[in-house]
């Protein structure tokens, strides 16, 4: 309804400039009065056609340069129109809807440095672009996104507006048009300052599984790139005239359980949980070309569960979930984790990522030490925030044999984090 009381007053002003000028011809008389009449009778001619040339069933595409990008990254954009009829257009103004989760931006490793500033991640995008298509049928544009935050997004519609030379008459359509985009988190290369090897039973567990136990010999094969001098086995390369080299037991390592701490709580930083965010991202690609025995937990909203020793093709999974995942759910992450430790098996390495230490909490990771070979926590927040309450819990965990990483803003800035194991 309100759309056709529109249309009709725009149609009721253009017939009444087309009458004003009329009138003004008949009664003044004379070259000018005429001459004004007929020079702007094509504008108000372009002024009616342009009211019922219909700019709905245009052709509005948009291509991206890549569906799947690292946080901080960007991408490239490309939007076509395209119409069937080429009426003489002045203008068009093309505006792109941006949703909610990309009114934010990711700067790498600098954003941490304002992990004590409320909205340090908010950024408005505005994308609009205007062109002079005049009898074009296709013309296109493109525009960069960049410092892409970590998410799950989807551009979901554009605004088309164009109008007369003089903007009495302007017309506006909104193109639905769908294309999907997944950010996810960044990764960085982590430094464990120990590494505990051993090949007997019952000892520390190691951290690398791609190291050879050289005193038990299972066979021989043929060279590989990146086998030592030292493996040639000298007689078999001679017999066989090819390079040999021995082949040994490969030293044992431990069930490794990762558990991500994604439960909302007051005073919670944006920040801080991105930076827990990228650390497990980072502990996980770190801790697969380590070991072939790694599972994967998160506690949140949604709770899951990616063993990657089953399933390589899990990676994929957890890359998505590691993409969308936000803080949520109302109960306690201390609630969650004794309910997971009944699930976890005996002799595990255990390692935790939160952005918080309670009493609950501590209590939680004694009862999952019972079952661990170790644990190590991993513990992101400002300094700013650190209080001495949280000190007295960290030097209560580290007396009882657990590790655990605070990493703040100034650790986090790195290129590479040195964490203890």
């Amino acid at each position: 309804m309100k759309r056709s009381v529109s249309m009709g007053l725009k149609f009721f002003f253009v017939f009444l400039l087309l009458g004003v000028f009329f009138a003004y011809a008949m009664f003044q008389g004379g070259f000018v009065s005429w001459f004004l009449f007929y020079s702007f009778l094509p504008i108000i001619v372009h002024m009616f056609l342009l009211l019922i040339y219909p700019i709905s069933n245009w052709n509005v595409t948009r291509r991206l340069s890549n569906h799947i990008v690292q946080a901080s990254g960007n991408i490239s954009v490309e939007v076509e129109l395209e119409r069937r009829f080429a009426f003489p257009l002045y203008y068009c103004i093309v505006e792109e809807y941006f949703p909610v989760s990309l009114q934010k931006e990711d700067t790498s490793r600098l954003k941490f440095q304002h992990m004590n500033q409320k909205g340090a991640l908010t950024k408005r995008r505005v994308e609009k672009r205007v062109s002079f298509p005049w009898f074009k049928r296709k013309w296109s544009y493109r525009y960069t996104l960049d410092n892409l935050p970590r998410g799950e997004h989807q551009l979901r519609a554009f605004r088309v507006k164009t109008g007369d030379f003089f903007g009495f008459v302007k017309k506006e359509y909104v193109y639905p048009t769908t294309s999907y985009l997944l950010v996810v988190p960044s990764e960085r290369e982590m430094i464990f300052r120990e590494k505990v090897n051993s090949f007997e039973e019952g000892e520390s567990a190691s951290y690398n599984v791609t190291a050879k136990n050289t005193n038990v010999v299972t066979g021989v094969r043929e060279y590989m790139p990146g086998d030592r001098f030292s493996w040639i086995d000298w007689k078999t390369t001679a017999r066989k005239n090819t390079v040999m080299t021995k082949e040994f037991e490969q030293e044992k390592s431990s069930n490794i359980v990762l558990i991500l701490d994604a439960v909302a709580f007051s005073d919670q930083h944006p920040l801080a949980f991105e930076g827990s965010v990228e650390v497990t991202a980072s502990l996980l690609e770190s801790l697969q070309r380590k070991t072939s025995q790694l599972t994967f937990i998160g506690l949140g909203e949604e709770r899951v569960f990616f063993p990657f020793q089953e399933n390589p093709a899990k990676n994929v999974l957890n890359q998505n979930y590691l993409s969308r995942i936000q803080p949520g759910v109302n109960v306690s992450f201390s609630r969650l984790l004794e309910q997971e430790i009944r699930n976890i098996p005996q002799g595990v390495v255990a390692m935790v990522v939160t952005n918080q230490l309670d009493q609950a909490t501590l209590k939680a990771l004694e009862r999952l030490k019972r079952k661990s070979k170790k644990i190590v926590v991993f513990l992101i927040k400002s300094s700013s925030t650190v209080t001495g309450e949280d000190n007295r819990m960290i030097h209560q965990l580290s007396a009882s044999g657990v590790s655990v990483n605070v990493l703040t803003e100034e650790l986090l800035v790195q290129q590479k984090l040195e964490v203890s194991s």
